[in-house]
């Protein structure tokens, strides 16, 4: 099918991962259409955290001096065992990352600055009150979509490209197709939150305090808005509303861990059961499954709006290449591959810090000391926040590439450069495109030839930039980046041999060799893209 007879995608599921998914889209010009069943945006929220990693994809988008304008940073997390004099602490001060911090944001209000975004730079919108009541697919594998009006009851058909189930936990595209989503809950717990000022609290509020007893568990965080985030965990006891109210409930719980301060009458509470669950499946066919839709696990550590976003972060500037007939169909294979190992990954680190902070009826010495592991706190919060995890090793390479030993591995993300004009490596790598970095060492007429060739084949999706300590002869200031500093050497590596990076649109390597390496470099991009002499 050509690109003129393409239809539109259609994204099932107006929440952070399917704006996410249609800004992506929006920014490389690939029609689509949102919907969501819902009537208007959800005013409260469950998640209140932006981490590292989401912030650097914001940074990407423009739009993060949204975030870090109104947000608050925290410090990290403090862990509190009753009885016990030490705590441990998760400081994300560690983080290699610009954003060494983790941002308290209500994700209803992050999820509004996405869809302002939306609106504001690309002029789209969420379909709300547009229900997915039927989706079949046809012996070719192409979908028909019945959408249906939720307040005048009027339906209608499309047929879209691919179809994106962001629709939630209880996804109607993930059942639609009897997708498996197996996982199992909590035994017994529930989880509580409430929105409530707290007169006379009186812990830092530059840290995320969890309180752990024998049988409970409490978070509170302050909030931008002045008010505070409770989060409880029991075996259900705090939920008996035969016993008292949510408010006394909270206000015992405080008092159980003897923590200071009177709760007020909440803003608005919820109470929900944990899963953990994973889909067995990302993609099948041309349906894809983003998000909470493929996802689900214990709220430990605020990553699950995190990976949601991640999610679609991953996979829409593959389906937009491939959409546009600039990437291979193979290239949308990799979504699954490379995010269901993540998932697994979120899961088994939410399992670890469940086990320390709700692990209800187990003793403090035994949870204390699951923090106490060697690189236990470096490993914990860099995975939190996103900056560790990894693709390496789950894609197929040319044979025979010789081993670059410094610098980030392919599939691993790339770390940002500042540069001596006051610019960045994510800076200059920010368009929806592929970026290649050339790092020539005295070989610059092999830089010269690389760049002429890759323009030749791949300039349609790739920007290329050379860094180099003094400028090169006959290189255009668009090209060229200074680095008197050799700062890109700390991160990228040195030697007597010029090395190629490629950078994903979504921040990782995806390839790397020497530039005696160059026919390897090929090899990756014929695999994957669509050269622009290609028929």
């Amino acid at each position: 099918m050509s690109r003129n007879e393409q239809q539109p995608i259609l994204i099932v599921g107006g929440g952070p991962t399917g704006v996410v998914m249609a800004i992506e889209l929006s920014r490389r010009g690939v029609p689509y259409r949102i919907i969501d069943r819902k009537n208007e945006p959800t005013p409260t929220s469950r998640a209140f955290t932006i981490h590292a990693k989401t912030l650097e994809i914001f940074e990407n988008m423009g739009i993060v001096d949204h975030y870090l304008n109104t947000g608050l940073k925290s410090f990290g997390f403090v862990f509190n065992f009753k009885g016990m004099v030490e705590k441990p602490v998760l400081d994300f001060r560690i983080l290699r990352s610009r954003y060494p911090y983790t941002l308290i944001y209500n994700q209803n209000d992050t999820e509004r600055v996405l869809r302002e975004h939306l609106e504001s730079s690309y002029n789209r919108t969420v379909e709300w009150g547009k229900q997915i009541t039927g989706l079949d697919r046809d012996d070719s594998g192409n979908f028909t979509a019945t959408i249906k009006d939720v307040v005048s009851g009027k339906e209608e058909t499309l047929n879209p490209s691919y179809v994106v189930g962001a629709d939630g936990v209880h996804s109607f595209v993930r059942k639609s197709l009897n997708l498996p989503f197996e996982g199992e809950a909590y035994e017994g717990m529930i989880m509580q939150m409430m929105d409530s000022e707290i007169e006379g609290y009186d812990e830092d509020p530059k840290w995320v305090q969890y309180f752990m007893e024998k049988d409970s568990f409490l978070l509170t965080a302050p909030l931008p808005n002045g008010k505070y985030r409770l989060l409880v965990s029991d075996m259900g006891e705090s939920a008996d509303r035969k016993k008292n109210t949510r408010r006394e409930a909270f206000q015992e719980i405080m008092e159980t861990h003897k923590v200071n301060g009177e709760v007020q009458e909440p803003e608005w509470t919820t109470q929900w059961v944990i899963w953990k669950r994973l889909a067995d499946i990302y993609q099948d066919g041309k349906l894809f499954l983003c998000g909470d839709s493929a996802h689900v696990h214990s709220p430990s550590g605020g990553q699950g709006m995190n990976s949601c976003i991640q999610d679609a972060w991953n996979l829409g500037w593959k389906m937009a290449m491939v959409w546009k007939g600039e990437a291979k169909q193979e290239l949308l294979s990799t979504y699954g591959t490379e995010r269901k190992p993540v998932a697994q990954q979120v899961i088994d680190g939410t399992d670890h810090m469940h086990e320390i902070i709700m692990a209800h009826g187990g003793g403090m010495k035994d949870r204390m000391a699951l923090t106490q592991t060697p690189g236990w706190q470096v490993e914990v919060t860099e995975r939190i926040a996103g900056v560790s995890y990894t693709y390496f090793d789950l894609n197929p390479l040319p044979e025979g590439l010789k081993e670059m030993p410094e610098g980030p591995r392919i599939g691993d993300r790339a770390p940002d450069v500042d540069f001596s004009n006051y610019r960045t490596l994510f800076g200059y790598a920010r368009r929806p495109s592929l970026t290649m970095f050339l790092m020539p060492s005295d070989d610059t007429d092999i830089a010269a030839t690389i760049l002429k060739d890759i323009n030749s084949t791949y300039g349609h999706i790739m920007d290329s930039k050379v860094i180099a300590n003094d400028p090169i002869e006959g290189l255009s200031s668009e090209i060229f980046i200074s680095d008197p500093d050799a700062n890109a050497a700390e991160l990228y590596g040195s030697g007597d041999e010029g090395r190629i990076y490629i950078m994903r649109p979504d921040g990782y390597i995806g390839f790397k060799c020497y530039f005696s390496e160059f026919e390897n470099l090929k090899s990756y991009l014929d695999m994957w893209f669509v050269a622009n002499n290609s028929e």
